[in-house]
């Protein structure tokens, strides 16, 4: 029989056909090993989406793949409220790796619902302190997750379009992205003293409903389209909620576990953040995420406040986020992530000097955004960004296009890509701007 069918004689293009109607397209990937895949009929791709950022230590790391086959033989699912060793040692091994007084870990099934919990602890924390009233801050270009709460953070409105009611949240307040690129305030990133921080402290005299409680944020933004905010843009949003006593939870789902060079992106510019979300990278494969918490924030909770059948209780997800945490120390991918990234983007600004289309690389680590604008105003190009990853699948590489204007491809491909790999994929990419570049659209 062949693997293009069931066994029902059935092709992929009939079996798509039961799925509710998403954006996957084809090929069909039947395998993967590090930082390739292999597609039904064969083809070999590099992968530079990871997920996206899920398989950050590879795909089918023997390590993974080994410790999810011995839990297979002992138990799939703890049953309702009982402790297991693995899930409380993974939690001292996430707190460890995280440092900076996180110390307290809930673990979840993905990234919407770690966000869910994250505002769930914040809230109840605002209450116990006597806070008179319960406004969120969240960034425009922000991404959380698709669900109605973390949709409501969202600051992308094309992820809410059609969707009525659904994705809104009372209290909710989107201060302007620290995108410099694009500056939402028409300012000159140079001089402009960072303005969007300080927007921060302007909504919270203008916009936010009663006292704030939360600010919840990506501190490198993925979804909006590889956003790296200035290096004092952190420190001085933190600077301005302290002073007004405002909690500070950064989501970092998909920059967490070594993506960008750091152990988490927060660490890159020395802000402690009372929450942190996670998920993606540290099931390696498995759904599986959480957040971790201060103390103080980590005890808001009563025993009965919240809760989730799977997380916690999900034992594959404990055992490959066992591995995943001793894959990341052991290869040491953090700092493999920095290397990489930096090839990358050495690599990729050679090409922008060849290629006008392509007006802005930016990135930490291996959180990379290629901007692909028309012309020399910027205008964003969508079409010719789809054309791109079209053109770049064609000669064997997966990448998506993301952003709030659809025109910025991302790379964030597994951490254990080797130099050889960084290079063909850039000679790939290469030859797909020469192609794209070429076309009458791009003219």
């Amino acid at each position: 029989m062949s693997v293009l069918q069931n066994d029902k004689g059935q092709g992929i293009d009939d079996l798509k056909n039961y799925l509710v109607v998403n954006q996957n397209i084809m090929p069909a990937i039947e395998r993967g090993s590090g930082a390739e895949v292999v597609a039904e009929d064969g083809r070999s791709y590099i992968d530079l989406e990871a997920g996206p950022g899920v398989s950050s230590v590879g795909h089918s790391h023997p390590a993974i793949v080994a410790a999810i086959r011995d839990q297979l033989e002992r138990i799939v699912h703890i049953p309702g409220r009982y402790h297991s060793r693995r899930t409380l040692e993974l939690a001292r091994d996430i707190c460890d790796y995280a440092g900076n007084g996180l110390k307290r870990v809930f673990f979840a099934n993905s990234g919407a619902e770690s966000t869910d919990g994250a505002v769930k602890i914040a809230l109840k924390h605002a209450v116990n302190r006597g806070r008179k009233g319960f406004g969120i801050i969240a960034l425009q270009h922000g991404f959380h997750g698709r669900t109605s709460l973390p949709l409501a953070l969202t600051g992308i409105a094309k992820q809410k379009r059609g969707m009525g009611p659904y994705g809104t949240f009372p209290g909710v307040t989107h201060v302007p992205a620290p995108y410099c690129y694009r500056c939402p305030l028409k300012l000159n990133p140079s001089s402009c003293g960072l303005k969007c921080a300080e927007e921060v402290e302007t909504a919270l005299h203008t916009s936010v409903v009663g006292e704030a409680a939360m600010m919840i944020a990506e501190p490198v933004l993925g979804v909006g389209g590889a956003i790296v905010p200035p290096a004092g843009y952190w420190p001085k949003v933190e600077e301005i909620l302290k002073r007004y006593d405002v909690t500070l939870i950064h989501d970092e789902v998909f920059t967490g576990f070594g993506r960008t060079g750091k152990p988490f992106a927060f660490h890159h510019f020395g802000t402690k953040p009372a929450i942190v979300t996670f998920a993606k990278a540290i099931g390696g494969g498995v759904p599986l995420g959480g957040f971790i918490a201060t103390e103080e924030l980590g005890t808001a909770f009563e025993p009965a406040d919240h809760f989730t059948t799977y997380g916690a209780k999900n034992m594959l997800g404990m055992a490959s986020g066992s591995a995943v945490m001793e894959v990341l120390r052991k290869e040491n991918l953090a700092e493999r992530a920095k290397e990489a990234g930096t090839q990358f983007m050495e690599g990729l600004r050679a090409l922008q000097s060849k290629f006008p289309i392509l007006g802005d690389v930016r990135g930490l680590g291996l959180m990379i955004g290629m901007e692909i604008v028309s012309d020399d105003k910027r205008t964003p190009a969508p079409k010719l960004a789809k054309a791109l990853e079209g053109e770049a699948l064609k000669n064997g590489v997966l990448i998506s296009t993301t952003g709030v204007y659809g025109n910025t491809l991302r790379v964030t491909p597994p951490l254990v890509i080797s130099a050889e790999q960084v290079d063909q994929a850039l000679d790939r990419i290469g030859r797909a701007l020469a192609t794209v570049s070429q076309s009458p659209a791009a003219a």
